[in-house]
């Protein structure tokens, strides 16, 4: 099923970007299974595979580089898979690859091209959300409403691009890479292999590593570099975005060890993103970025009685 989503993701998706679509999620399995077989031979899944996207399609061809990097992860996870497998928050440290390429994709030669490509190709799918609208029986004042909100939402939207689309092709690879991962779970079974081990998200965690790239994010931005801006941007966005996890994975972890059932829990944490999303977002990052020094999950409950 995910397969024939993503095969009609592909075809929608101007080429050559759309094949990613496919070639991510099979280099990334190949070089997890590759890794995990054979241990560190496996990195020369991810070796070939720069080989060839550098012989068939040069240094200048900025979709051909998330292929083998992509694969470069996949052989990482393939590789922490020894010993039962590493918990969710050591698992996304895999992705540092794709992070480091997102946050270096401005300073690629042809960043510019790109932008404009992509930009050209949003506008040109604004008049289907126009039409989309009429469909829907919007007429008069309300379509005029609709059309200046597209127009003004595409000249922000090229204004901001240049700093958003790392991040966005960041995002966009992580669920490339997951889904490869998943892809590859399924190979092992049939390959009677052992299963991969699962993730669960009251475990994620990031390495403490991960506060340094915040700490580089924040210093970049406060340098004032306006060349290091979208780099500082990417770190700072995604970086966050992992301790914002890291939040909610602590306040599931407390509620869960209270009884609270885990339809509760989802529902609850829905309901107040979709409320108040800024305030949501920022403050599990804080409690994310607080579980580095404190980390909640480890405290001791004291027994009743014992206040010694």
């Amino acid at each position: 099923m995910l397969t024939l989503v993503f095969t009609l993701f592909a075809w929608s998706t101007p080429m050559p970007w759309g094949g990613l679509w496919l070639l991510v999620p099979m280099a990334v399995a190949v070089s997890l299974l590759t890794a995990w077989r054979w241990g560190g031979w496996g990195v020369l899944a991810p070796v070939a595979l720069f080989a060839a996207a550098m012989t068939l399609e040069g240094p200048f061809s900025i979709w051909v580089w998330w292929i083998p990097i992509a694969a470069l992860t996949g052989a990482w996870m393939g590789l922490r898979e020894e010993g039962g497998g590493p918990d969710p928050g050591q698992r996304a440290w895999t992705l540092l690859p794709l992070l480091l390429l997102a946050a270096l994709l401005p300073w690629m030669a042809n960043y510019t091209h790109l932008v404009t490509n992509f930009e050209r190709w949003l506008h040109e799918s604004d008049p289907g959300v126009v039409s989309f609208y009429k469909k829907l029986g919007y007429q008069g004042e309300r379509l005029k409403g609709i059309e200046r909100m597209v127009s003004d939402s595409a000249a922000s939207r090229k204004q901001m691009l240049p700093t958003a689309l790392p991040t966005a092709l960041f995002l966009w690879m992580v669920v490339l890479v997951s889904a490869g991962r998943g892809l590859a779970s399924r190979l092992a079974r049939r390959l009677r292999w052992p299963a991969l081990s699962p993730g669960r998200l009251g475990d994620w965690r990031l390495p403490d590593g991960a506060l340094w790239l915040l700490l580089l994010a924040i210093a970049l931005l406060v340098a004032g570099w306006t060349t290091w801006a979208p780099s500082g941007w990417t770190l700072l966005i995604n970086v966050g975005l992992g301790y914002c996890v890291q939040g909610v994975a602590v306040v599931e972890s407390l509620l869960l060890a209270r009884g609270v059932p885990p339809s509760i829990i989802a529902l609850t944490l829905v309901f107040v993103f979709a409320m108040a999303t800024p305030v949501f977002l920022l403050a599990t990052v804080c409690v994310g970025v607080s579980d580095v020094w404190l980390d909640y999950r480890r405290l001791e409950t004291v027994p009743e009685g014992d206040s010694s």
